[in-house]
Parts: C-alpha cells; sequence; structure tokens
C-alpha cells in the first residue's frame, strides 16, 4: 500500500489534474447540458467581452440573465456569445474575486463590461499576534479555517475539528467524549510539552479548548513559523492556535440565528475475540503444540484426539458463559448539539449573545460528555475616539470518563482479554467473577464508576479600551481564565473471585486555577505615497495560580449516592493539598513596512521575564520576515494562466519554559518515611523533621528553537487556483529534561530538571485550492499535503529517555517500546528485529542461533552478528513519525443543494500494536485471544504469519519485537454532508437549511487495530511524547449519523 502510495505522490501533475481539472471538465459539461435545452422565442443574439480595471481579458466569467437558468461563459479572451429572449434584458455578470454586476442589454449591438475586484475579498484580514494583517501581504506562516466547514462536525472539541484541515497541523485524538487531544505544529519539537499557546480574543490561556462552544467561533489561525508566533515570545515554541469568537459587526441590524443536530453513534471495526468453544480448541492445540496433555478433563485426556468436549461439566448441569466482552461494553450513543445567538447593532454599539447546549453518550457503557455554554461580546463607541467592549465566555462541564490507550490500565484493553466462558452476572445477579486473572468484570467496572463525574467550571474573557487620535491607537485590555475542576470516585465493595474490593472508599478532588492578563499596546499606522508603515509597542503582565486538594475515607455504611460524601466515611481519613504560582512579565515590539505594497517586511521582538527561572529570568526572542510581491512588478505578464506571485522567507527565535513553577529552588516536607529522625539516639523515640523533596538547579535556563522558512504563493487563471508552497527547518536547542538523579541524594527526590539535548525539524507543506461558480452549479476543492523529518541530534546526560519504569506494565518485561536517543526521531520504536517464521525444523537447525525454537517461532535477527540472540541486538524497528499527512476537501453545490466531503489520511508511519501481547500469546493463557488465532501456524498451515501456540514459549516469541509493528497508513472518508437551503421566495427573509452528515464513513489501511489513529499514550503524563503510536486499547472509533439544521432571522 505504501509503495502505491508514494508512486502516485511522486507525479503530483497527476494529483493536480485529476483535482482541478476533472471538476472543470464536469462543470462546464453539466452547464452546457442545462444551458441549451430551455426553449425560448429567439429574438436577438449578443455579443460581447468581460474585462478586468486594467483591460485584460477574463476567461471563465458567468453571463446569465437575470431571473434565468439561461447563460453562458467568457472563453480564454474574455468573451461571449448569447442568444437573448427580447429586446430588454438584464444580464448578471459574475467571477470570483470580483463584484457581480448587472447590465441592461437594449439592443443587439457588441457590450464591453468592465469588472471591479471586490476589496473585500482582496483585503481579507487575517488575525495574527496582536492585530490583524490583509492575507495578500502576510509574508510569515500563517494557516486558516473558515469555522463554517466545521462546526456541524459533531464533536465536542475544537481541537478534533481541526484535523486534516490545515497543512503541518497535526492532531491526535483519544476518541472519547470530549476527550483528550493534543495539536503539534510542524511536528514535534521538544521532548516534554509539544502544545502550541492558544490565544482566545487576544488573551492566552492555560486551560485549551474543550470547554469551548465551536458555535462561538468566526475565525480560527494557527501561526506556524517563529515571523508569526515570536510576538508571544517564550510561550510560541511550539506555534500559536489564535481563535476570535463572534461578534456583531452591523450597525441598525438584529438577527437571531438557532442550529441544531442530533444523531446516533456505533462503533465500528471491533475486534473479533474467542468464544468459549474456540478458546477451548486453540487452548487445546497449544498444549499439543508443547507435546503435553492438558491438565483439566474439559479437554480431554488425549492431546491427539480430534474433539473437544462439550463446554460443561461431567453432570451436563452447569453451562459456562460464551460473552462477547467487547460487544457487550458496547452500545449505540446518542450525540445531540442546539446553539441559539443573537446579534444587535445600532450607531453607537454591537452586541452577541449565545447559549449552547451539547451531550454526547459514550459509545461504551456509562461513560458520556456534557456541556452547557454562554457568550456575551459588546462594543461601544462612547465617543468617536474612544471604544470599550469585552468578551465573556462561561461554561460548565461534565465527563464521565475510562482509562483507555494507558501504560497502566485500559478498560478496552481488559474487554479485549477478559474471558469469555465468565457470564455477565452470576445467579445472584452480581456481576460475574474472574477465576482465571485478576481483570474485574469489565461491564462491572463501568458500572461502578458511572457516577464518577468530572466537574468543571470555566470562566473565561476580558473587557477593553480603545483609545483613536489621529495615526495612533492605544488599547488596554484586562483578561481572566477562571477554572475550577471537581472529581469524586466511589469504590464500592464488591467480590469478583480474583478481583475484590473489601472495603469502599470515596475519594475527592477539587482544582482550581486562574490566570490574570493586562495588555496594553500602541499602534501607528500610516501611508507616505508608497510608503506604507504600522509600528506595534507592547507590555504585558500574566499572573497564573493554582490550588488543589484532595482527600479519601473509608467504610461507609451506606453505599447510597446520598452518603457518598467525606463525612461518612469512618476510616483512614487522608487528606492533601498543594498550590503553586508563576508570573510573567513582557515587552514586545513589531515593525511592518512595505513599499507600494510590493516589497514588504516585517520586525518581531519580544522580551519575556519569568519568575519561573531563577538565575536567568530575562530572554530575548526576535524574529523577522520579508515578501516580494512579485505579480506587482511591471514585467510581470503572464495573461490570467498566472495572476499572482508572492517569494518570502522568515527567520526568528521562541521560547519555552514550560517546568514546574519551583524547579529552580529547595523544596521540603515532612514524611514520616523519610523526615522521622532519632535524634536522642533512643530507638523508640523520633522527632519529625523536614527532607528534600526537590533536588533545584538555579542555572535553569530557557528552551530556545530557531525556525527559518521560504514560501512561494501563486494564484492562476485570476486566482481562482491558489497554491501555497513551504518549506522549513526548525531547531530547538537547550532541551528541558527531567533527569534522574542518584538514591544517595535521599529524601524524596527521583529527578531534577535541566537543559540537554538539541532537536531537528523538517518539513515541508503543499495548499491548494481551487474554487468556481457556473451559473447554478460552484464547486471547491482544497488539498493541504505536509511531511517532517524529526531527529534528536545531542543529549549529552543519559544514552537514551524512555518512560519511566514505573509507568511501564509488565507487557513490556519492565523494557520500554520506545527510545529517545541520538540520530533517531523521538519515541521511535525499540525491540528485537523479526524475521517471519520458522517453517520447518530444517530451517531452525540451519540458522542455529535460536535453540529453543521450533517450527512456527519467530525468527529474530542477529543484529550485531556475535552469533548470539541476546539484549544487545535489539535495535530500533520503526517510527511513528508519517512521512505525509494528507487534508483533501471537496465541496459542490447546485441550486440550493450542497454536498460536502471531507478526506484525511497519513503515509510511512508505523504503529506498536501492543494489544497482542495478551491477544495473541498462550503463555498468557489466562486472557481471551483475537480470533486471528484461528489461523496461526500449524504443520497444517505453514504459511501463516501468526506464530504458533504454545504455553510455554521457550523461543519467547512474545519479546518486543518488530512482530507488533504495523504499517499504520491509512486514507479516510472522514465527512460526508449533504445539505438543502430553503428558497428565500418561500420564507421571505428567514433563512433554512437542513444537512444529513455521516462521520467517519470508512478506512482504507492495513492496520490491524480498530483504528489507525493512535495518538500518545495519555493525555496527562508529562512523558506522553515519548510513547507515540503505541495502541494499548485505544477508545473505539464510532461512525456517526446525524440531521441538523440552521435557521437564522
Amino acid at each position: 500500500m505504501k509503495d502505491n502510495i508514494q508512486f502516485f505522490f511522486r507525479k503530483p501533475s497527476l494529483l493536480i489534474c485529476f483535482l482541478f481539472i476533472l471538476p472543470e471538465a464536469f462543470a462546464s459539461s453539466f452547464y452546457n447540458s442545462h444551458t441549451t435545452t430551455e426553449p425560448f422565442n429567439l429574438q436577438q443574439i449578443i455579443q460581447g467581452k468581460v474585462v478586468d480595471e486594467k483591460g485584460m481579458p477574463l476567461p471563465g466569467v458567468t453571463v446569465q440573465i437575470k431571473d434565468s437558468s439561461i447563460g453562458t461563459i467568457t472563453n480564454l479572451d474574455g468573451e461571449f456569445t448569447l442568444e437573448l429572449p427580447g429586446q430588454k434584458t438584464t444580464l448578471v455578470f459574475s467571477y470570483l474575486g470580483f463584484k457581480s454586476q448587472e447590465e441592461l442589454i437594449t439592443s443587439g449591438a457588441d457590450v464591453l463590461i468592465t469588472l471591479e475586484q471586490d476589496q473585500q475579498t482582496l483585503n481579507e484580514v487575517v488575525v495574527v499576534g496582536y492585530g490583524t494583517e490583509k492575507r495578500e501581504n502576510i509574508t510569515a506562516s500563517i494557516s486558516s479555517i473558515a469555522p463554517e466547514e466545521i462546526k456541524s462536525l459533531p464533536k465536542a472539541n475544537v481541537t478534533e475539528m481541526l484535523q486534516g484541515r490545515m497543512p503541518g497541523v497535526q492532531v491526535m485524538s483519544d476518541n472519547r467524549p470530549g476527550g483528550g487531544t493534543s495539536i503539534r505544529v510542524r511536528g514535534f519539537s521538544t521532548i516534554n510539552n509539544n502544545d502550541p499557546l492558544v490565544v482566545i480574543d487576544g488573551v492566552p490561556t492555560s486551560n485549551g479548548l474543550s470547554s469551548i462552544n465551536p458555535q462561538d467561533i468566526e475565525s480560527i489561525q494557527v501561526l506556524k513559523d517563529a515571523a508569526s508566533s515570536s510576538i508571544y515570545g517564550s510561550r510560541a515554541a511550539n506555534g500559536v492556535v489564535v481563535i476570535t469568537t463572534t461578534k456583531d459587526t452591523n450597525k441598525n441590524y438584529f438577527t437571531v440565528n438557532m442550529d441544531g443536530y442530533a444523531g446516533i453513534q456505533k462503533a465500528f471495526n471491533l475486534p473479533r475475540m474467542l468464544n468459549a468453544q474456540q478458546y477451548g480448541d486453540l487452548l487445546w492445540q497449544a498444549f499439543k503444540n508443547d507435546g503435553q496433555t492438558p491438565a483439566n478433563d474439559i479437554y480431554g485426556n488425549d492431546p491427539d484426539q480430534p474433539l473437544i468436549p462439550e463446554w460443561l461439566n461431567e453432570e451436563q448441569t452447569l453451562p459456562s458463559g460464551d460473552v462477547d466482552w467487547v460487544d457487550e461494553i458496547m452500545r449505540p450513543a446518542l450525540v445531540q448539539n442546539y446553539n441559539v445567538s443573537i446579534q444587535k447593532g445600532s450607531e453607537n454599539g454591537q452586541h452577541s449573545f449565545s447559549l449552547g447546549y451539547y451531550d454526547q453518550e459514550g459509545v461504551v457503557e456509562y461513560t458520556g460528555f456534557t456541556r452547557y455554554s454562554a457568550r456575551f461580546n459588546s462594543n461601544y463607541d462612547i465617543t468617536d475616539w474612544l471604544t470599550i467592549g469585552e468578551n465573556f465566555t462561561g461554561s460548565y462541564t461534565e465527563e464521565v470518563a475510562v482509562g483507555t490507550n494507558s501504560a497502566l490500565g485500559s478498560i478496552i484493553y481488559d474487554a479485549f482479554q477478559f474471558p469469555s466462558i465468565v457470564p455477565v452476572r452470576d445467579i445472584n445477579g452480581d456481576f460475574g467473577g474472574n477465576p482465571l486473572n485478576d481483570i474485574g468484570n469489565p461491564l462491572g467496572s463501568l458500572y461502578r464508576s458511572k457516577d464518577d463525574k468530572q466537574k468543571n467550571v470555566r470562566a473565561f474573557g476580558n473587557a477593553f479600551a480603545s483609545l483613536n487620535f489621529g495615526d495612533f491607537r492605544f488599547k488596554s485590555s484586562f483578561g481572566l481564565d477562571y477554572n475550577n475542576f471537581n472529581y469524586r470516585n466511589f469504590s464500592p465493595v464488591y467480590d469478583e473471585i480474583l478481583s475484590q474490593n473489601v472495603i469502599n472508599s470515596l475519594s475527592t478532588q477539587n482544582n482550581f486555577n486562574y490566570q490574570f492578563t493586562f495588555t496594553n499596546t500602541l499602534n501607528y499606522a500610516n501611508s507616505f505615497r508608497e510608503h506604507n508603515l504600522d509600528v506595534l509597542l507592547g507590555q504585558e503582565a500574566i499572573e497564573y495560580y493554582q490550588e488543589g486538594f484532595s482527600a479519601s475515607r473509608q467504610n461507609f455504611l451506606y453505599e447510597d449516592l446520598n452518603f457518598r460524601y467525606l463525612s461518612y466515611g469512618t476510616q483512614n481519613q487522608l487528606n492533601s493539598g498543594s498550590a503553586g504560582e508563576w508570573k510573567l512579565n513582557s515587552y514586545f515590539g513589531r515593525v511592518k513596512y512595505n513599499f507600494d505594497e510590493k516589497y514588504l517586511m516585517t520586525a518581531t521582538v519580544r522580551r519575556d521575564g519569568t519568575s519561573r527561572l531563577a538565575n536567568n529570568n530575562w530572554g530575548t526572542f526576535p524574529a523577522f520576515s520579508a515578501g516580494w510581491r512579485v505579480d506587482k512588478e511591471d514585467f510581470f505578464d503572464f495573461g490570467d494562466g498566472l495572476t499572482s506571485m508572492m517569494i518570502r522567507t522568515s527567520w526568528g527565535q521562541t521560547g519555552n519554559q514550560q517546568v514546574p513553577s519551583y524547579s529552580t529552588v529547595d523544596s521540603y516536607s515532612n514524611n514520616s518515611f523519610y523526615s522521622d529522625y532519632a535524634i536522642d539516639g533512643a530507638q523508640n523515640a523520633v522527632f519529625t523533621g523536614l527532607t528534600q523533596t526537590r533536588v533545584p538547579n538555579s542555572d535553569l535556563q530557557w528552551e530556545t528553537s530557531t525556525q527559518t522558512t521560504l514560501g512561494l504563493d501563486l494564484g492562476f487563471f485570476n486566482n481562482k487556483l491558489n497554491v501555497t508552497a513551504e518549506v522549513y527547518k526548525k531547531v530547538t536547542d537547550d532541551i528541558l529534561v527531567y533527569n534522574a538523579v542518584p538514591l544517595t541524594y535521599g529524601g524524596t527526590n527521583d529527578g531534577q530538571w535541566i537543559n540537554d539535548g538539541t532537536m531537528e525539524n523538517k518539513g515541508y507543506e503543499l495548499n491548494l485550492t481551487f474554487r468556481d461558480q457556473k451559473a447554478d452549479f460552484g464547486y471547491e476543492v482544497g488539498l493541504n499535503i505536509s511531511g517532517y523529518q524529526n531527529e534528536l541530534t545531542d543529549l549529552q546526560s543519559v544514552a537514551y529517555l524512555g518512560i519511566p519504569s514505573s509507568s511501564l506494565h509488565t507487557v513490556n518485561f519492565d523494557q520500554e517500546v520506545s527510545r529517545s536517543t541520538v540520530g533517531q526521531p523521538i519515541a521511535s520504536f525499540f525491540g528485537y528485529q523479526a524475521d517471519g517464521l520458522f517453517r520447518s525444523q530444517e530451517e531452525v537447525d540451519e540458522y542455529g542461533l535460536q535453540p529453543e525454537a521450533q517450527p512456527g517461532d519467530i525468527k529474530f535477527t542477529d543484529i550485531n552478528g556475535d552469533g548470539v540472540i541476546d539484549d544487545d541486538d535489539r535495535t530500533f524497528i520503526g517510527s511513528p513519525h508519517p512521512d505525509m499527512v494528507l487534508g483533501l476537501n471537496l465541496n459542490l453545490n447546485y441550486k440550493n443543494f450542497d454536498l460536502g466531503m471531507f478526506f484525511n489520511g497519513s503515509f510511512g508511519n508505523e504503529l506498536y500494536n501492543l494489544t497482542k501481547y495478551k491477544t495473541q500469546f498462550f503463555n498468557q493463557s489466562a486472557y481471551n485471544k483475537d480470533s486471528s488465532l484461528l489461523n496461526a501456524w500449524t504443520p497444517e498451515n505453514p504459511n501463516s504469519e501468526i506464530p504458533r501456540l504454545s504455553l510455554d514459549d521457550t523461543n519467547n516469541n512474545i519479546r518486543p519485537s518488530s512482530y507488533y509493528v504495523e504499517d499504520g497508513s491509512y486514507l479516510k472518508l472522514n465527512n460526508l454532508q449533504l445539505g438543502y437551503t430553503l428558497p428565500s421566495d418561500i420564507l421571505g427573509d428567514t433563512g433554512l437549511r437542513i444537512y444529513a452528515q455521516v462521520s467517519n464513513v470508512f478506512t482504507i489501511t492495513d492496520y490491524s487495530g480498530m483504528t489507525p489513529e493512535i495518538g500518545l499514550q495519555n493525555y496527562s503524563s508529562s512523558s506522553r511524547n515519548l510513547d507515540i503510536g503505541v495502541d494499548r486499547g485505544i477508545y473505539p472509533p464510532s461512525r456517526t449519523f446525524v440531521f441538523g439544521f440552521n435557521l437564522n432571522f
């Protein structure tokens, strides 16, 4: 599959022809077939020509008789011929990028029509750091997306909606309702925090996007290079996501918008596990392969017998269960979303108000996510020089979540492993117990946690005042981001044989944080003939504070919900608390200059002072970008083939200071295990003292990323086709690493933050869009392609970085399956190199390096050539980083109908399918297995790629190796939507659109797991970037069917 994909994309001309020329041909054919069949009385033939303001002909202009479907298009010379039904006819001329124009035709004389450029389209404004910029004058690397493309997607999180929509922006999700998502802008830049900075309405936020209602968003921009993001300094090393919420800018205007959708979700591509009889058959086969006699009578005493007895005891009275546990924990799930917004404008002010409700049941039983949201934006013109306003968003969310794709446990993986012979419930109605291993009943585990809700209250916004005097504008803004999180976990008493809880308990957590942001900016903008100047000076102060409290109690006399409060627990009363804060003071400036909008330059600098770093408080982050609008030159004359061209480049530096607040200073606490001392020498008398809990590093300094970008922007056919291509190189120095320290440090120390290492990313990005309108038929095609190469180029403190052993599950033999070391991409897969299976005893004997191997076992490569297969033969066996990611958007509209399709894909990356550990190897016989083992190697099935079944596994087939590594490439039809807008002659001033939509339509992949979209191991661990693309049982993907509406009046 990968070879075919690479061949296809080595021929970009084929791809462009397919995407752009084919729709053009179809549109022309479609149009012609609809403009020559309508009969009318021929009165006259009109000929004419359409040109722009410079007299250049415009090909492809739609010429249509008003209020009719009769029309034509201009040829390459801008000329057209049209039969008119009468002596007086009004023609409508329309063309992308130009104002539509009506012309009354009263005679048969030739006509010359001059269309004016639509300045609103040409001067499209893009929100950048602390300001805006005309798109055509941007010299930095910025990607945008129209919110209309994503608002109707059945997703709770804005981040999920961005997947595949912008080049260089990679989104990873764990599929949970309202669940964890991560954005990576131009790959992975560092070891720890790779999350971009999020700025909403000009205010940086520390609490992400999960509580933001997507319906409230007006624009989304991603600042990808240093030239665009360095204005945010030390928090912009991983890019910046800039979001602007909806505001009313119209005067004397009132409108109400309502929209909503409801639908059903269904998990798909679920694994098929063995039923009870199949499990018994294969377990017997494993005994047979090992030359053993089954130990239990139910398997029979003869290992050569051809049949297995029924799963009943000798009295034939006690049937066991036969349960599909994966299916048992799944359900069809509802999803619904409703929003209403009101916008009102007057001469002196504009207001916008909205309410939103989102509810998503999980396809896993007893899980789900609910959000209530409200937003209020306004601005008032107090005088002609003073404007004040505010932006405020509030939300409340509830989530019932389960562990998925975690190194230390996943309810999905538990369902894979749980024995099918265990019934859902026993004869007493309790959840069936597991006699084979200590995994709890998956449905029982979900049921017991159904009331363990994570509740979150968030308030976010800012108030501002703006003073305009002459060419100067001063703006002052005060922002607040407040977040309150509460979680309760109750563990009732239960007994499921090997999994049990003999005393109930309740634990609660309550955390809150707030961030104040005070920003002051002064702008100066003026033009001197061909010289255009824009200067920004600013100062910003940020204060962040967080505080948390947790407590637990045991032995609750009643387990009813009304008694699940700490005061009802009578034993083991524990509690703890923590707090932390940091502050940032910044000064920044930016100068934008252009000569006749032909030669453009932007210079930016920011100086940040942070409380997190003791001896290196201040850091300076400069950036520069320049562009040449070649199409403004007199020699630029390529007709309509090539209509616009810009060459641009940028260089800059950004920083990262994401370490715990007190990493550079000592800290102490009392701890009964480490801080009690027998000061007077008496064994029975100890005194409580303090023990060090942190090894400080007062010389810790900024992590600095230096990035260079070269870009080319092209417009063809009067900018119907737009192409943007970029290449970049990004180097991150002084990487912040948490380094383990020796036990001789004593106390509770386990590590220290240091600066160590360098990481390099090189990449490319390509974005193509083509849009056109021909009479009643319009279409738009968008394609984005990007890729990067990641390499850790320097690491001094250790030989490699991996997941800490305390975070590893025994499935890894206490060996990490990923390593990050010099010369390799971050989180590369590490283990033995598998070289297929031994097909015969002769092959085992000839190889001679695996004396315990048998036919059907995995053959491992002797990497170092020393004639022994041991730990020294472990090597790098795959990379989770894709060679290319792709997004393809196709939108068609005909009259009042519209059809949208969106594809996304990833190519060239590998995945580590760790679910095979317990579901494909019978030395883990207490766990159920995947049905793929029905095709495992046997002497009668010698060509299988699945190792022989064995309880002994003397060859240690189960060890970490490339057997677990699979091609993670895929192409997915992510979304399909069909809509219809009711005609205005039916509803008047009211607009109504209805639509049907399907998400996760199909996926083409060779990956054997549920989904190839495997991201990070979890979304809270500080080590998550060291463990990419490892499948430990991710929350299952769901196919969603929804019906929705958009109503405005």
